[in-house]
């Protein structure tokens, strides 16, 4: 049995987040897959009346943080990193899932600028496309929702 997380927040709806500088920085490896993701968080934030999105696009997971970095410098108040990687037959995978993964919350920690984490980490292509699907379990609007309420603390 497969359980859908979706969960909303009203609160957003009458908060000061629509004047704030959004960020997303995406990895253009799997793009079918992190497409998907970037166009469900810019539909929800354009619903919420957030009107300064940008999309900074990277090669990869591993340059995520780097670009994180380069968005902050550029003026973010939060930042939303959308990837996807996919197991395949080397440890690749556990190095880039866990090095990326750990560097977003180095960035949280030592800027005070939130990053919300929506990089897919899957044993196959199906369980990503699961992931990203908007009819689905949506993880676009779900990473944009908890970067958002993160903004708000």
């Amino acid at each position: 049995m497969k359980i859908q997380n979706g969960f909303e927040y009203d609160d957003l709806k009458n908060s000061s987040i629509s004047k704030k500088n959004i960020f997303i920085v995406a990895s253009k490896w799997n793009n079918e897959i992190v497409s998907m993701m970037i166009s469900e968080s810019v539909k929800y934030l354009e619903s919420l009346g957030v009107a300064n999105v940008k999309v900074l696009r990277v090669p990869g997971a591993w340059e995520i943080p780097f670009g994180s970095l380069k968005a902050i410098e550029r003026g973010a108040d939060g930042i939303i990193a959308f990837g996807a990687i996919i197991k395949g037959e080397t440890p690749h995978f556990d190095i880039i899932s866990k090095t990326s993964s750990q560097a977003l919350m180095d960035i949280t920690l030592k800027t005070m600028i939130p990053v919300a984490n929506g990089i897919l980490a899957t044993n196959n292509l199906d369980q990503a496309v699961d992931r990203a699907s908007p009819s689905f379990l949506n993880k676009g609007k779900e990473i944009t929702q908890s970067l958002l309420e993160m903004m708000e603390i």
